[in-house]
C-alpha cells in the first residue's frame, strides 16, 4: 500500500531523489578523500624527508687576506660546493640561502649569501662558487668577540686553523610525474673539520683535497 502511494506521490519521488543524490555525493566524497589520502602517502614515500636525495661535496676551500690580533680580525674565504641529486625521479630545488664559516664549530666568523634559486634535476649535479668577504650578506657579518680573536691569534702560530661550513636551506623535493607535487623541507648541511694549512707567513691557506659534507635528515 505504502509502495503504491509512493509511486503516485510527487513528494515521495522528490524524497527518493534527494536520498539518491545524497548517496552519490557521499560516495564521490569518499572516493575523492581516499584518492587524496593515497596520493599524499605516495608522494611522501617518494619525495618525503626520508628519501634523502641530496648529497653535498666540498670541492675546494681556501683562505686569503687573513689578519688577526687580540683586537682586530679580517679574512676572506672561498668555497666550491657541488650539490648532487642521487634520486632518479625527484627534482631538488634549493631556495636562496646563507652560508657561514665557523671556528671551532661554534664561533661564526663570516657570512656569504647565495641569491639565486638552484634546481638540481634527477641524477644531476650543480656546482657553486661562494665567496666570503665583508660585503657578503648585505654587509651584515657576524660579530667576532675579543676572546675569539685572541684564540685565533694564538692558534694561528701552529701554522693551521680548523673551520667548518654550515648552511640552512629551505628546499623542495618534487616529482615529474605528479606535476610538481612534492615535499617542503629545511636542510642543515655541515662541512666540518676543515683544516686550513697556511702557506708560509702569508695569510693564505687551503684544505688539501675535497670532502663529503653531511646533510642530516630533516625531521
Amino acid at each position: 500500500m505504502a509502495s503504491l502511494w509512493c509511486k503516485k506521490s510527487p513528494d515521495c519521488s522528490k524524497i527518493r531523489g534527494y536520498i539518491l543524490l545524497f548517496v552519490i555525493v557521499v560516495s564521490l566524497a569518499t572516493v575523492i578523500g581516499f584518492s587524496l589520502w593515497f596520493l599524499g602517502n605516495y608522494v611522501d614515500s617518494k619525495s618525503g624527508p626520508g628519501t634523502d636525495p641530496l648529497v653535498l661535496r666540498l670541492d675546494a676551500f681556501s683562505l686569503s687576506n687573513f689578519e688577526v690580533s687580540n683586537s682586530s680580525f679580517s679574512a676572506e674565504w672561498e668555497a666550491k660546493l657541488t650539490f648532487g641529486n642521487q634520486n632518479g625521479g625527484l627534482t631538488v630545488t634549493l631556495n636562496p640561502f646563507e652560508s657561514y664559516v665557523f671556528y671551532k664549530e661554534r664561533e661564526a666568523l663570516s657570512c656569504a649569501s647565495v641569491d639565486a634559486m638552484l634546481h638540481v634535476p634527477p641524477r644531476k649535479q650543480k656546482t657553486l662558487q661562494i665567496k666570503f668577504d665583508p660585503t657578503s650578506c648585505g654587509g651584515e657579518q657576524p660579530y667576532v668577540e675579543d676572546r675569539v680573536m685572541k684564540e685565533l691569534s694564538e692558534d694561528r702560530k701552529s701554522g693551521h686553523l680548523s673551520f667548518s661550513l654550515k648552511m640552512r636551506i629551505d628546499a623542495s623535493y618534487s616529482m615529474r610525474e605528479l606535476l610538481g607535487m612534492g615535499t617542503q623541507v629545511t636542510l642543515n648541511p655541515n662541512c666540518s673539520g676543515l683544516k686550513v694549512q697556511f702557506e708560509g707567513a702569508k695569510g693564505e691557506g687551503k684544505i688539501n683535497g675535497g670532502r663529503k659534507c653531511t646533510i642530516p635528515l630533516p625531521k
